[in-house]
């Protein structure tokens, strides 16, 4: 079965987390889901939204599933793509759907969808009896592939008398279930608990972080909309022309075009903006290969990569008095990961 052929998010999804839902696309259409993943990055209600359809296209009765997705999945538009985004199903969908769609559309499915949440202990972590109740509850066999969100999956949350709780059955259940994470990155997770899991990055929304850069900058204070649209052009065009973006993939880019690069990038950082930035660049790279084939070991590890060394370089920036050989390193290091992965 090729990848292609199935349907398992929304076009808006799709087209917002390209990078996320070819990986999982394609490891559904190839049997390779891992039994756990770790959704990374700050965009939270594309999270749940890929949760939520996910659930939905694993537990479908639909015999169109494979082909058209989930029985809800095309009556979705980029307004009305589930719960958790503006509108959703009408009442004419609901009765077309069947009952496991019309129950996880709504968080409302009794045995196929599990939430596991620091809102339910008092401290503010998972109850670790909450962890081994739903460790044994797993366990028992299910007509349905049970998905389990774990909505913070920090060790501040999710902490390790919890997570050793649920470790063996993350690694080996014993029955169908899908463990699904949340994290910003995977170094606030417990190393025992991201060993166990695929990493899934998920974009930051682009067009926030591309405002935001336009609005901090110089002079532009009292601008009206229209001037600040310019200045947003004007701001992406001065990075993104560099010849280390312009270069087509799989082409060697020098030493010293990548320190150009650099050093526009710094002109444009600074200490009220630079968490936003780092995401601007790393988006415009996704955007740019996310409509050319990859191999998917070689993609995936070039992307987890990119994010790894972002994240990276913004800890450094609170640590690091010259902020020079933050962003030459940030660059430099992007550079011999793209000539690894990307050819």
């Amino acid at each position: 079965m090729q990848s292609t052929s199935l349907h398992c998010f929304s076009p808006a999804l799709a087209a917002r987390q390209p990078t996320a839902s070819r990986l999982l696309t394609s490891a559904l259409a190839g049997e390779r889901m891992a039994h756990a993943l770790l959704l990374t990055g700050r965009a939270l209600d594309d999270k749940w939204l890929i949760a939520r359809q996910l659930a939905a296209f694993l537990n479908c009765q639909s015999e169109t599933r494979l082909e058209r997705g989930s029985c809800l999945l095309s009556y979705l538009n980029d307004h009305q793509a589930g719960v958790g985004e503006e509108g959703g199903p009408d009442d004419k969908t609901f009765s077309l759907a069947c009952q496991n769609c019309r129950w996880l559309f709504k968080d409302e499915h009794p045995k196929a969808w599990v939430v596991l949440s620091r809102e339910a202990g008092k401290s503010g972590k998972i109850p670790v009896e909450a962890a081994r109740n739903l460790s044994e509850e797993l366990a028992r066999s299910s007509q349905y592939l049970r998905v389990v969100v774990i909505d913070d999956a920090s060790d501040s949350a999710f902490h390790r008398p919890a997570a050793n709780a649920l470790l063996k059955t993350i690694e080996e259940p014993r029955s169908n279930c899908l463990f699904i994470l949340f994290g910003q990155c995977e170094e606030d997770v417990l190393q025992t608990i991201v060993s166990r899991c695929q990493l899934i990055p998920l974009n930051n929304h682009g067009p926030d972080n591309i405002g935001y850069l336009a609005r901090q900058s110089p002079g532009l204070k009292g601008r009206s909309q229209k001037q600040l649209a310019d200045a947003d052009n004007e701001a992406l065009q001065s990075l993104r022309s560099e010849i280390f973006f312009t270069t087509p993939p799989g082409k060697k880019v020098a030493v010293k075009d990548a320190l150009v690069f650099a050093h526009h990038l710094g002109e444009v950082l600074d200490d009220d903006n630079f968490e936003m930035v780092f995401d601007l660049v790393i988006n415009w790279e996704i955007e740019k290969l996310a409509g050319i084939y990859r191999t998917e070991s070689n993609y995936s590890c070039y992307v987890q990569g990119l994010f790894k060394l972002a994240e990276e370089a913004k800890r450094q920036w609170d640590q690091y008095v010259t902020k020079k050989g933050v962003y030459e390193s940030f660059v430099l290091a992007w550079l011999d990961l793209r000539q690894i992965h990307i050819r």
